[in-house]
């Protein structure tokens, strides 16, 4: 351990010699403090401008930290090769794959380093915008609730959708009107069947009263506290500004201590709203019932999307929310230094700066290739829109993408931003995918394949 040691100091010393280490590191240094005072959001509320700073500081920080790594990894042992100055190394009782540890040791603990220095820096100037002056109401309430309270959501319980459509396509069946298409096309019908129960289950008509069930609701019952419904109506006629009236109700009617009064409200469509809920509204089962009516004597309204009428609750702090994001950071980092390192152990510095940069682009948008894949299927009428490479170039775009990790995933930034929960679980598979499973896989192929190179040829 003393001897990965060792390498992994000199690898942080020699990175912070680089020039090309210098110049990003010098442009963390700089940006992180100048930010806050650089991005002003929409010019009128410290909470815009709080989300502004967060989001370019971390996202900034972020996108240069990859390509330091890339740099890093794949140039410190590449040209270590290449200029002969390994063989210093090698000729001493030290395994290459002590080496290779130490290499990547160092990587890690220098992204560590101004990780911590970047948490820091945030951390202390979102607490300096915040006590700015603002001449907005309750715009220190909504910054205070949208992203200092970390809050998690909770979606309302769905009805079975499932046998509803099972029944739909079963009757369609029954009256040949499905025999003749294809597997896909019947995918798609049911995905569409499905997306229509949802759209009229989310979906009031005029007087049309709906009731909707919210579970795992992990708050103090006995505490004098709130949690809030947020939800952003859409008129179907397309119109923004629409004004609805609504009524609405909460508790469960087999506990009537958790009962509300019923309370009346305007909304105005295409905006986001709140509706404040007291702790005692939830039973003792972690449930909450919450009904809800359309009054209005013209306007239809409907919610669109997941995060369209949505319930949070408290669940923790603003600091450790940031915490968890950077160690996911940390852990994409940790993958990149690993398979920057394997790459220079065979190739040259350009071509594996150049395999990782294509392995940076296809994990961060790995949802986006795995849908462009499945577009690019066989149409029912038997046409390859990829012509007569695709039935090569699908299965291997298919495999790559499998193979390289979904930082898409989880959006650790985007989380803290909005002051949703970074949850425990994205960290512990963040930790266990990229660094346990897919990175020890890359280090180990990466050390045998150092071990088993040969670093100097004899000439006779």
């Amino acid at each position: 351990m003393s001897r990965i040691w060792a390498v992994a100091r000199h690898m942080i010393a020699e990175g912070i010699r680089m020039k090309i280490a210098l110049v990003f590191i010098g442009i963390i240094v700089i940006i992180l403090p100048v930010m806050p005072f650089a991005v002003a959001g929409d010019g009128v509320t410290i909470t815009s401008r709080v989300q502004s700073f967060l989001a370019y500081s971390l996202g900034s920080v972020s996108f240069l930290l990859s390509l330091l790594t890339v740099f890093l990894s794949c140039g410190s042992l590449s040209n270590e090769i290449q200029m002969k100055q390994i063989l210093m190394i090698v000729s001493k009782p030290i395994p290459r794959w002590h080496f290779f540890a130490g290499k990547w040791l160092g990587i890690v603990v220098l992204n560590a380093v101004l990780l911590l220095f970047t948490g820091v820096t945030v951390w202390g100037f979102t607490y300096y915008l915040k006590g700015m002056p603002t001449s907005v109401a309750d715009d220190r309430e909504t910054l205070e609730y949208e992203v200092l309270s970390v809050r998690h959501g909770v979606k309302p319980q769905e009805p079975d959708f499932e046998s509803i459509v099972e029944e739909k396509i079963r009757r369609l069946k029954e009256e040949d009107r499905l025999s003749d298409m294809a597997y896909s096309s019947m995918k798609d019908i049911h995905q569409r069947l499905r997306e229509d129960l949802k759209i009229q289950w989310r979906t009031f008509v005029p007087g049309e009263y709906t009731g909707f069930i919210f579970n795992n609701l992990m708050v103090d019952r006995e505490k004098e506290d709130y949690i809030h419904l947020r939800f952003k109506p859409i008129s179907p006629s397309g119109v923004d500004d629409v004004m609805f009236r609504a009524r609405w109700m909460c508790g469960d009617p087999q506990y009537p201590n958790t009962m509300t009064d019923q309370n009346v409200g305007e909304f105005v469509c295409e905006r986001f709203h709140r509706i404040v809920i007291p702790t005692h509204a939830v039973n003792p089962k972690g449930k909450i019932f919450f009904g809800k009516q359309n009054i209005d004597t013209k306007e239809t309204i409907t919610f669109e999307g997941d995060e369209s009428f949505e319930l949070f609750f408290p669940i923790g702090s603003f600091h450790w929310n940031l915490f968890r994001a950077l160690t996911i950071i940390w852990c994409r980092l940790a993958f990149l230094a690993v398979m920057g390192l394997l790459a220079s152990s065979f190739l040259s510095f350009p071509v594996a700066c150049l395999a990782c940069m294509l392995v940076l682009l296809v994990a961060s948008f790995s949802g986006f290739f795995s849908q462009a894949i499945e577009y690019a299927n066989i149409a029912p009428s038997g046409e390859d829109p990829l012509w007569i490479v695709g039935p090569l170039l699908r299965p291997l775009g298919a495999v790559f993408v499998w193979v390289v990790p979904d930082f898409s995933k989880f959006d650790p930034i985007g989380n803290v931003i909005s002051g949703r929960v970074v949850p425990l679980m994205w960290v512990i598979q963040s930790v266990l995918i990229l660094i346990f499973i897919k990175g020890m896989i890359l280090g180990i192929l990466g050390c045998v394949i150092l071990t088993k190179r040969e670093l100097a040829q004899v000439v006779v």
